[in-house]
């Protein structure tokens, strides 16, 4: 009997041993990360740089030129929501346990867009509105590495004034780039509970900015880009190309030398507003803000 007894208890736990192990292995296989492609429904084509992310984390990324992604929700629950959104188009939601299959074919949709015919007559000198200076030995932000950036914005407050403006050009002051270039997305929200809240372009700006440091103008002229009253100026880490090595920097007194671009702050005015995510919380700081300024014309 003794002997019947632990065989039975070896086999038992041998048995529960290996449903545990497949359990486990099948959690990791589902619990690490999603994939799959983003699609236009107009006509089919892939969608480049559609920003996903988990809503109200950190956890997000960007689909790569053959509009593929991949993002990692270790640690995130089944029920979590990942929203899939790019400018021009209707975003769409899914929960973790939806896009946990091997492969997910998203659509997304054309956002139509009702535009409201603006002509400005130029009134006066183009002006500049922003941080237009910047803390000399002040400190700076940005991003480093080849990844960590994806999805990430920074930016401050711009108050346009009362009147109507056209925007002819950003400009940002580059503190160091490490990269060959970096590219960029702008965008333009307004401003709710002191927070960015809609978008307000209706198509994707995206720049690629290839200087050391020092001052670079965007133009933006020809987007025909017009507002009034207070707006949040955002720049969204998309991707980076190749890494001068006669760049890198030691950051926060690291001996170790790394890949970054970083701008320069004004740390005795402004508002600066950054979120680490493209669904995560805004995070925003008063009394400095990155060097952006636009230039506008009345």
């Amino acid at each position: 009997m003794t002997f019947d007894f632990l065989t039975f208890t070896k086999q038992t736990i041998k048995f529960v041993s290996t449903i545990i192990v497949l359990f486990v292995v099948s959690s990791v296989s589902l619990g690490q990360s999603v994939s799959g492609v983003v699609y236009s429904t107009l006509n089919e084509k892939p969608l480049i740089y559609v920003s996903i992310g988990v809503l109200g984390t950190s956890k997000g990324t960007i689909s790569n030129e053959k509009g593929e992604f991949k993002l990692e929700i270790t640690g995130v629950s089944e029920d979590s929501l990942v929203r899939f959104s790019m400018i021009g188009f209707e975003p769409q939601t899914f929960t973790i346990k939806e896009l946990s299959k091997s492969k997910n074919i998203i659509r997304l949709e054309n956002k139509p867009i009702q535009l409201t015919e603006i002509v400005i007559k130029p009134s006066g000198k183009p002006k500049k509105i922003g941080t237009v200076n910047y803390t000399k030995f002040g400190g700076v932000c940005g991003w480093g590495g080849t990844n960590f950036g994806k999805g990430h914005e920074i930016g401050s407050r711009i108050e346009l004034g009362n009147n109507m403006v056209q925007l002819k050009s950003i400009h940002i002051r580059l503190f160091k780039q490490s990269f060959d270039s970096t590219l960029l997305r702008l965008h333009i929200r307004d401003i709710a509970e002191g927070l960015p809240s809609d978008e307000l372009l209706n198509q994707e700006i995206i720049t690629s900015v290839s200087e050391e440091k020092g001052w670079v103008e965007i133009d933006l002229s020809k987007y025909n880009l017009i507002y009034k009253g207070e707006i949040a100026l955002t720049l969204e880490w998309i991707k980076v190309y190749g890494i001068n090595e006669d760049r890198l920097m030691r950051m926060n007194g690291s001996k170790n030398y790394t890949a970054n671009v970083l701008f320069n702050l004004n740390k005795n005015n402004g508002t600066f507003f950054i979120r680490k995510g493209s669904e995560a919380k805004w995070l925003r700081t008063e009394n400095q803000s990155p060097s952006f300024y636009l230039t506008v014309q009345e």
